[in-house]
């Protein structure tokens, strides 16, 4: 019953706002505006604001829920269709596209408006996700994982970008620790519900489940959020660097993957494709030196607050995603736990980021101290990954508790704080190109921290078994059979009774000195972070779009033929701040006006 009303509610709402458009704004269903997205995204009516930042958290939502939903369904999914080796590829084949769709769709929808990309992304990602349900091989589950991961980055590349076409930077950090929190949120849920749907139906409905909340999304996109993008104006897509883009990731995803099942990092498989990855990174370097419009725009690079928040994001997704995957598997090989209950516990860390993300965004907003509470979150980090490498064989439930919720409050802080600073310090205009470069570097960071770190606990785990087992066990104790409970079965029936009971008691060991050892790996690049965030300069928040910086020269490309660059809000570039000169243009007929208020703007242009 809650839940209709709740449904009621939001449909009501969504058709009164269709009917009392606010500040003479154009409906969703018309022609897209020409004034800036700044411009109309700011003076929009705070109602219209929750409506769509709703929809974009749904997507959010949607984003976090799908990994740790099938993730609980691997194992059920992997019996059924078969070719257990190829379990890894699932997630490896996501990613692969995933990562580049994110800065791709990022850049693009700058120019386009975010609006059509979300709508095709929404449709390729659910399509995907209905197929995968009826997948009768795992090859063709693996495709379309493929093709949702085109999709699901697609999303990921708006959605936080979202929050920066509604509010200016000074506003926006709040919102920023709300989709933190939402995907925490989803990583949390994901896996209880993902049992639950394979307990009562099968792993097929993992995948179908989600359905209706794609449904939910595209059509508040579709017919609520407006359609904000600049004039329209000559467009050359960098073809050129997409493909390069393509050439460099795809092949490296693919060998982290092989790597992932247990291939050696020089076996020759391995080395061809990381050759291959190579030379991509080569092309893609040059293409974007020569490329009128460049996926990823020389001006980032220039700008220093991005360069750190970039490498902050890349750092801390390689070392400490790459060590917090680790926690379950320490949880359950060494203190006992169920799955159950080593879930429950890792969800003190999420509970702990979703609501430290939520107060540390409404501090930034307020203070704008974006510096001092990344500092803050990096002392924290730094402090819990130190703390971690005390774990042992002994430790209880309560130790494990309060380090994993230090350790997820650094992160909830540092998120909204490291995004509103990179996103204020550019132009408004390249608030999606930043919003994607920064989750694709930190993408990109906890592939690579995964795979890494994984290889490292292997054959840290491999030499303390050796150091503790007769030569002929050591030989036949593979760590990743000892992780695997089908792969166990079949070392047990090689070794014998007696000598896999031998291996389990010195598995716990073992396997705790290698997984804490590298939690100096979360202390390391903590430090890592906390010296670069002390490199940043502070810089007011902006209130509005009068005090927006300016765009640098051919950050937008070729202004449009017969058109002279003039600042939005004026009609022969005469008043204004020119802001947006790198090729935006005024339309002479502009299809529909808004009228911002003072109160909704937040300045009067005077600072």
């Amino acid at each position: 019953m809650l839940r209709t009303l709740e449904v009621y509610w939001y449909v009501r709402a969504c058709l009164r706002f269709r009917r009392e458009p606010a500040n003479g704004l154009l409906m969703a269903h018309a022609a897209p505006t020409t004034p800036t997205a700044a411009t109309v995204g700011f003076a929009l009516p705070h109602r219209t604001k929750m409506v769509i930042l709703g929809s974009a958290v749904v997507v959010m939502f949607l984003s976090a829920v799908q990994h740790s939903i099938v993730a609980t369904a691997t194992p059920v999914l992997a019996a059924d269709l078969g070719r257990i080796d190829l379990i890894a590829f699932m997630e490896s084949a996501f990613m692969a596209t995933s990562v580049p769709a994110v800065a791709i769709a990022g850049r693009m929808s700058d120019v386009y408006g975010r609006k059509p990309f979300l709508l095709g992304g929404l449709v390729i990602f659910a399509g995907a996700t209905a197929l995968a349900g009826f997948a009768t091989s795992m090859e063709m589950l693996i495709g379309f994982r493929a093709l949702q991961g085109i999709g699901g980055g697609v999303l990921m590349g708006n959605t936080f970008a979202i929050s920066g076409d509604l509010f200016p930077p000074a506003e926006r950090a709040k919102y920023m620790g709300i989709f933190a929190a939402v995907f925490g949120v989803g990583g949390l849920v994901g896996p209880l519900l993902g049992g639950l749907i394979v307990d009562a139906l099968n792993w097929r409905w993992v995948f179908w489940s989600i359905l209706p909340l794609a449904a939910l999304a595209f059509a508040s996109i579709a017919f609520i959020m407006p359609w904000l993008r600049p004039p329209p104006r000559k467009v050359v897509i960098d073809w050129l660097g997409i493909g390069a883009m393509l050439l460099a990731l795809m092949p490296a995803m693919l060998a982290l993957g092989l790597v992932s099942t247990g291939t050696p990092w020089l076996d020759i498989k391995t080395l061809v494709l990381f050759g291959v990855s190579a030379l991509g990174v080569l092309a893609f370097i040059g293409a974007e030196r020569s490329a009128r419009e460049p996926i990823l725009p020389g001006t980032l690079f220039r700008n220093h607050t991005f360069r750190v928040a970039a490498l902050v994001m890349a750092v801390i997704g390689g070392g400490l995603f790459g060590v917090s995957f680790f926690l379950a598997y320490f949880m359950q090989g060494v203190l006992g736990y169920s799955p159950t209950e080593s879930g429950l516990l890792l969800s003190t860390q999420i509970i702990s980021l979703v609501i430290a993300a939520t107060v540390g965004g409404q501090v930034v907003s307020r203070t704008g101290r974006y510096k001092a509470m990344s500092i803050v979150a990096t002392v924290i980090i730094v402090i819990s990954g130190w703390l971690m490498t005390q774990l042992s064989t002994e430790t209880d439930a309560v130790d494990v508790i309060w380090r994993l919720v230090l350790f997820g409050a650094g992160l909830g802080i540092l998120y909204p704080a490291l995004m509103t600073a990179a996103q204020n310090a550019l132009p408004q205009s390249m608030l999606g190109t930043v919003s994607g470069a920064t989750q694709f570097f930190e993408e990109m960071g906890a592939i690579i921290g995964v795979t890494l770190v994984g290889a490292l606990v292997t054959g840290r785990l491999t030499s303390e078994l050796a150091a503790r087992l007769p030569s002929d066990l050591a030989a036949h104790a593979d760590p990743t059979q000892l992780l695997s409970e089908e792969a166990s079965s079949g070392l047990l029936a090689q070794i014998g009774e007696a000598g896999f009971l031998q291996v389990l008691e010195a598995l716990p060991e073992a396997l705790a000195i290698a997984i804490t050892s590298n939690f100096w790996l979360s202390a390391g690049v903590g430090v890592v972070a906390f010296f670069a965030v002390i490199t940043l300069r502070e810089k007011r928040l902006r209130t509005g779009e009068h005090d927006l910086p300016e765009v640098p020269e051919g950050a937008l490309g070729p202004p449009r033929q017969g058109r002279s660059p003039v600042a939005v809000g004026s009609s022969n570039g005469a008043n204004g701040n020119g802001r947006f000169g790198g090729g935006w243009a005024n339309d002479p007929a502009p299809v529909a006006r808004v009228r911002p208020q003072r109160s909704t703007i937040g300045g009067n242009g005077s600072h």
